[in-house]
């Protein structure tokens, strides 16, 4: 029983071609749509955060 061992070749052209969005497990479209989705959600809580807190002791401080 002989076993036959097969050689990997490899083409320059092929590493070429490869990206390294391609290359990833994750698209580009995916990552840009997780971007702006954290975004969104941490203007969404900066802008929570002004409205009640600081906006207050901003009105409070003017008064006195």
């Amino acid at each position: 029983m002989k076993m036959m061992v097969e050689t990997l070749t490899i083409e320059q052209n092929a590493l070429i071609e490869m990206c390294a969005v391609c290359v990833s497990d994750k698209s580009g479209a995916q990552i840009a749509v997780f971007v702006l989705i954290t975004s969104f959600i941490l203007l969404g809580v900066a802008n929570w955060a002004w409205k009640k807190y600081f906006k207050n002791k901003i009105k409070t401080s003017t008064e006195n």
